[in-house]
């Protein structure tokens, strides 16, 4: 008994490791694509909220005000 579960752990690590290694990618591959959809996704405007343009305009406040 103890040959055969010797024999099956180094194949069992291995594609245990493979799998997570997988899996991970996967992840990290959907996070990536969401987050790039999410960077080209036109951001709406609510009404009463000055808009992007209107923000660069404003000059910076100062430390003392």
């Amino acid at each position: 008994m103890f040959e055969i579960v010797s024999a099956l752990l180094p194949p069992l690590v291995v594609g245990t490791a493979f799998v997570i290694g997988v899996v991970k990618l996967a992840r990290s591959e959907g996070r990536a694509k969401a987050a790039e959809a999410r960077e080209h996704r036109p951001v709406p405007v609510t009404p009463g909220s000055p808009s992007a343009d209107e923000q660069d305009e404003k000059p910076p406040a100062s430390p003392g005000s």
